[in-house]
């Protein structure tokens, strides 16, 4: 199934297709020579009468689409593309940024590399799982490691990513549903994480929102290998 902008743009090749062949119908010059004694020489005969009317028609329709490419497709195909980079850096910077927080809340010092691998959700997940010490994993040490600094870090992270995500959903139309309704739903889940309280529920729903983002994990349908939230971006 076509999505919506791909449904305009294909009507819109059909209408200079059409707009085309009606103009070679209806033109007073003689069929191309490649084309004359083929099938297509019948289908570019002259109309009976309204030549010139619907040669003029064809050619405004062709015009006018000329223009709607240079003026208006191209420059927003543009517009779209380097919003949709914006927010791809952006969204890899916040995790860029939050990883740094867990590891630093974790042990207290980190190898900078470290944080590019630790993008992947596998490699995420399989990391924090690990032991730490006794029955502890690095999660809980991370959310045992977390103090108010620490804290106000991830929620500058998801303020920047808040307002890339408004700009967004401002700068250019989001014609798939899907993805509208992600980033509408990704902007509401930064608002509460925002606001939450600095005690343990607090921490504890704000994490559990950060284990959502950085492993794919969901109520409804478990883990996934998929950066839903990036699939979403270069879909847009």
């Amino acid at each position: 199934m076509l999505k919506p902008g791909n449904r305009r743009d294909v009507l819109l090749c059909l209408l200079f297709l059409a707009s085309f062949v009606l103009t070679l119908k209806s033109s007073s010059d003689k069929v191309p020579g490649c084309l004359r004694g083929t099938r297509a020489e019948p289908m570019l005969s002259q109309f009976s009468t309204g030549n010139q009317n619907i040669h003029d028609i064809a050619v405004g329709v062709i015009v006018s689409l000329f223009i709607y490419l240079l003026v208006v497709w191209l420059p927003e195909r543009d517009k779209r593309k380097r919003v949709r980079r914006n927010l791809r850096l952006q969204y890899d910077s916040f995790k860029e940024g939050c990883i740094a927080v867990f590891l630093s809340a974790m042990s207290g010092g980190y190898d900078p590399a470290m944080i590019d691998g630790l993008k992947d959700r596998e490699q995420f997940m399989r990391f924090l799982k690990e032991p730490f010490c006794g029955e502890q994993t690095r999660w809980d040490a991370v959310a045992n490691g977390l103090h108010a600094e620490n804290i106000k870090s991830l929620i500058v992270e998801f303020e920047i990513l808040i307002a890339e995500v408004r700009f967004t959903l401002i700068a250019v139309d989001v014609e798939n549903q899907e993805v509208f309704a992600l980033l509408k739903d990704l902007a509401n889940i930064l608002y509460r994480a925002r606001n939450c309280a600095p005690q343990y529920d607090g921490v504890k729903s704000l994490l559990r929102l950060m284990w959502s983002v950085f492993a794919g994990w969901s109520f409804i349908g478990g883990y996934t290998k998929k950066d839903v939230i990036a699939d979403k971006i270069e879909a847009m």
